[in-house]
């Protein structure tokens, strides 16, 4: 019995990578919906639900930048403490960009 979500290589086939797409759209609406629907219910945030909710960004970002920080290469090192710096006076969107320009840079020149 053939799989028609995988090619004969076990390359993922278009209707694969479709359905992972349409899935992908549907949990991010329900999850949003769900959360409106919550908050509906409630009528407001408790203060204590929204200081855990405000710490949120910061603990995601965390959680991403430091096990490149702790077991990555020097250039992924150096190109987070330069994007911390630069982050106290560049809009976030400029330290994203200059980051990955400089992420990139370094390992297509061999870093």
């Amino acid at each position: 019995m053939t799989n028609e979500l995988v090619t004969a290589d076990g390359a993922w086939s278009a209707a694969t990578i479709w359905l992972v797409i349409v899935a992908a759209g549907a949990l991010t609406y329900l999850t949003r919906i769900g959360g409106y629907l919550v908050i509906s219910l409630f009528g407001s945030i408790p203060p204590r639900a929204a200081a855990a909710l405000d710490a949120v960004p910061a603990a995601v970002l965390t959680a991403i930048v430091s096990p490149v920080l702790v077991s990555g290469d020097w250039p992924e090192r150096i190109t987070i403490l330069l994007c911390a710096v630069l982050s106290l006076r560049l809009p976030l969107i400029a330290v994203v960009v200059i980051g990955t320009v400089l992420v990139a840079g370094a390992r297509a020149f061999g870093f």
